[in-house]
Formats: C-alpha cells, structure tokens, sequence
C-alpha cells in the first residue's frame, strides 16, 4: 500500500491489519519529504483522531530526525507543524451531528486521510471530495472496515469508473494471525460480525431492513433507466464498453404501453423535503414488480397544489390503475384530486385514489385462520416490500442511485413501547412511495404479489341430511307446548321436615302476601322515609 503511487486510493481491511498505521507513516513521510505539504486526517468520531495524533506523537518521540523538524504540536485544533512549512491536521466530520462535517468546510490540503469512513455520512465525503475539486494531484486515501452499507465506501471498492486503486487485506494477512485467534474470534462473533471485520466483506448491514444483497440483486435483472442519461452516466457506459441501457421515458407524445397492473404510490411532505412519486408496474412475463419512473416535485410556494398537477399528469400519461397517497400531509391533495376525478369522470381519479395514514390500522384476512385482524399500517406495508424483495421479484434501475441509497439506509431507528418498529425519518420518501405503490399490489391484486388471501365465496349450494339447529328448535317447541307449572302446587310437600332435619337445615319456599296497591299506608309512604311496617323510623340509623 505504501508503494502505491496512485493519487486515488482506498483499503478494504479487516481489523487488526494496519490500515491506520500505515496511513501514518505515510503521512509522515508526505511532510518530511516535502515543503509546505499540507495533510488533513479525518475520521468520523473525535477519539479516533485523538488516536491517530497520539500514535503520530509516539513515532515522533521515538525518531530524533523526525522530532528535531517538528515546530509544534497542539490538540485543539489537532495540529503538528515542520520546520519545512508542512503541517498535519486532525478533523471529525461529527458523523451522527448530520451537519455534513461543517468544520472542515474551507480547508486547503495537499492530501486527505479518510479513516473509517463507511461510518461517515454521505453529506461528509462530498464536503471533503469538494476540498480535493481544487486540483487533480490533491490525494486521498479511505480506509474502513466494511460495515455493509452500499454507499461511498462501497463503490470506491466495487466500481472502476470511481478511479481508485483498490486494496483489500482480510485479518488473516496480519502476520501474527494464528489458529487461536482464529477460534476466538469466530466464538466471540457472529457470522456477519465475522465477515464484516474479520473478513472485510461487506456482506449484509445488520441495521437496514432491507437485505443489501437483495437490493444489489434487483438492480441486475433488467437494464434500462426512466430517466435522460447524464454526462457522467454515458463516460462510465463507455468506459464499460459503450452498452447503452433501454431507455423507458414517456410523455403525452410517447405514452408507454398499456399495463392494466401498474399501481402509482404517492408520499406528500410538504417542510422536510419534496414530494415524492413512484410509479410500479408488474411484468406479467417474467412475473416481477418493476419501477418505471421516479418523480420529484421540489419545494416550492405551491408546493401542495403542483404535487396535484404532477399526479394528474402522471395518470393521463400511465394510466395507473390504482394510486395510493400518504394522508399524513395528504388529506388537502387527496380531496382535490377526487373533486378533479368528479369533475373529469374519464379520468377516473375518484375511484382510483386512495389515501393512507401510517400511523393507523389496517385490516387483512389471516390466512390461517380466515378471520379480519388488524396490523400496523406502515410496518404492515414495509414487510410486504421486504418479502417481495427477498423472494426477488422487484426490479430496480440500476441508474438511479437516489432509490437505491434510500433502500439500502432504510432502518429501524427504536421500538415503541407497544412493539411497533419506527423506522428511519430521513432520506425516507421514496421508499414509502415505492411501499405505498406495492401495497396497492397487494391489496388490490393480490393473486400478483402472492402475500395475502381474500375469502372467496361461491353461489353454489350444497344439500345435507343433517338438521342444522334440530335440538334446539325442538327444545324450544316442546317449552311452549307444556302447561306452565304452578310452583306453589306442592308447597305443603316441599314445607315437611324430614325426621332427622334441625331447623335451618334447608330453605323453604314462602309465599309473600299480596300487596294491596290501594292502601292508604303504602300511599303515603315517600322515598327516604324510613316508617311503615317494620320500621320504627330514623332511630334505628
């Protein structure tokens, strides 16, 4: 790695194997053999730099031709200045502050240290891509231990068309691996724990919902885009040998052909970003879900009301045969679009629009049971998309990088306190899109997706011989045709005491005496008055 000359390079390590030493002595190396040569490390949490400084100060201390060039060193800012003009410095891009690593915004260097940086947001790499923009010899070198995510780590390592110069050393490299720790690490990990840092595979990301094999899997049945190619798509074809995908963009003069299943998923957010479209057909011969256009409505003044614009568009063009909207912020866009359905009968928007609320109920058939239940909407919807990528039955384009990263980041933040998985709330929308666009196929066409039963019911009738009820009816006739029985017949029978009974030994049936409605005492007695027969009055309180 360190005879590599590349200005681009990256290292795909497993732990234990020397990635951040090397990326020091490197470093060292750069500043002492040249003047002003400035360096930047950057890693994602504020320990790891403190390490790299320490370990920097270490090798300093230990090399009296390094310790006598050095002018200075300080930790905050992390700095070491030569007597060369050269200067090393240590930043944090505050990977979990989501502010895009802001202090290190404005920054000259002459080659940037990435270290871990598959735990760096995406936001952070194009701040510091920005900072090498200034020249073409501006270096860098990423390192990181796979984590499984499919972003900028991911395809510095897999895609040619990046230019980087790829390394890959798995902990077995280290020369002091042996047997014993081979043994240790596979009882104290899991199996994807062990591809991950061990192996330095990427493997699957634990934390998505999504399986990343599967995503990468749906972007290679089919090549084709929705959308015009851009200037970097059509170098990196070229570079791949000038295969050009089908190309599937459509419009009022070029509507594509009639799909009786194609289902439109609509997902409204009018303060945290802009409106979100995704338009799912199924393809009847090779019998998977395809997406066939993304659409973005940005924020604007009106956004709400060209949201509205776009989906009746969007229908006249691919006549959808069901579309379903998020009603969290949709419940204005949903009642004009069926006031438009009323007044434009052939479009057919009163009928096909449906809105939904992720936060409610939704009511299904148990399939083992037969019987109504009612799940979680969003988690109900969000599994139905994940067994239908699983059994790889959904096709993506493998240009449109947008719903791919959203995918693939999709996760479970926590679990409230009655069970239900919140997911992730940003860099989310087209993913509930494209889950409100499936769930439309599961609802409505569910011999499609294969993931839920309605009941059938039939008009035939069958014959039996047996009576359904008959003991019952003939229970209920044989009540009425009795004599209704006097219970004071056998009074003087029930009354006798037999031989050996005690008094109290059983409880005897007593007439109570008749009461004349018409006497005055009962006339006169008021609620609450606590005289008559039997009381001597409030007294006895």
């Amino acid at each position: 790695m360190l005879r590599d000359r590349s200005v681009r390079k990256v290292y795909q390590c497993g732990r234990r194997t020397g990635k951040t030493e090397t990326m020091i002595v490197e470093g060292l190396h750069k500043v002492c053999t040249n003047k002003n040569f400035r360096i930047l490390y950057v890693t994602p949490y504020e320990n790891q730099v403190n390490l790299i400084f320490m370990r920097m100060r270490e090798i300093i201390q230990d090399s009296p031709l390094i310790k006598n060039d050095v002018v200075r060193m300080k930790n905050s800012p992390y700095m070491i200045e030569f007597k060369n003009g050269s200067t090393i410095m240590g930043f944090t891009t505050g990977a979990s502050s989501g502010q895009g690593a802001a202090s290190i915004r404005g920054q000259r260097a002459d080659w940037i240290f990435l270290d871990e940086i598959d735990y760096m947001a995406e936001n952070d790499f194009s701040t510091v891509a920005m900072i090498a923009g200034e020249r073409s010899d501006i270096g860098i070198t990423a390192s990181s231990t796979p984590t499984g995510k499919r972003g900028t780590f991911y395809r510095m390592c897999t895609d040619k068309s990046f230019g980087y110069s790829h390394h890959y050393h798995p902990s077995m490299h280290n020369p002091n691996w042996n047997q014993q720790m081979e043994d240790q690490f596979r009882a104290e990990l899991t199996q994807s724990q062990y591809d991950h840092e061990i192996l330095a595979i990427f493997g699957t990301e634990e934390a998505g919902v999504f399986d990343k094999n599967k995503l990468d899997k749906a972007l290679t049945f089919k090549y084709y885009t929705y959308d015009k190619l851009t200037e970097n798509d059509k170098r990196k074809i070229e570079l791949s040998g000038g295969n050009y995908p089908d190309e599937y963009i459509y419009d009022r003069n070029n509507l594509p052909p009639y799909n009786p299943f194609r289902c439109m998923g609509v997902d409204f957010d009018k303060y945290q970003a802009s409106s979100s479209i995704i338009i799912l057909d199924f393809d009847v011969d090779i019998r998977k879900f395809k997406v066939i256009k993304r659409i973005e409505v940005p924020r604007g003044e009106y956004t709400l009301d060209n949201a509205v614009k776009m989906i009746i568009e969007l229908n006249d063009i691919y006549k959808p045969s069901w579309i379903y909207v998020d009603r969290g912020y949709g419940d204005y866009q949903l009642e004009r679009l069926h006031i438009y359905g009323d007044e434009h009968p052939s479009s057919g928007l009163k009928n096909k629009v449906k809105g939904w609320q992720f936060k409610n109920t939704i009511e299904i058939i148990d399939p083992v049971t037969k019987e109504k239940t009612k799940e979680p909407m969003k988690p109900f919807m969000v599994n139905q998309l994940s067994v239908s990528f699983d059994r790889e039955r959904i096709i993506l384009s493998p240009f449109d990088i947008i719903l791919h990263k959203q995918l693939v980041d999709y996760a479970v933040e926590r679990v409230s306190q009655s069970g239900i998985p919140i997911y992730s709330s940003k860099n989310e929308h087209y993913v509930d899109a494209l889950g409100l666009a499936h769930l439309g196929f599961v609802l409505e066409f569910p011999q499609l997706s294969s993931l839920i039963k309605k009941p059938k019911f039939t008009t035939k009738i069958k014959h039996s011989v047996a009576s359904l009820g008959a003991n019952r009816v003939k229970n209920a006739f044989k009540s009425i045709s009795q004599p209704i029985k006097n219970p004071w017949k056998n009074y003087n029978t029930h009354n006798k005491n037999d031989d050996d009974d005690l008094p109290g030994d059983k409880p005897y049936w007593t007439k109570a005496p008749k009461i004349n409605s018409n006497s005055q005492r009962y006339k006169t007695a008021k609620w609450g008055n606590r005289t008559g027969i039997g009381f001597k009055g409030r007294s006895l309180w």
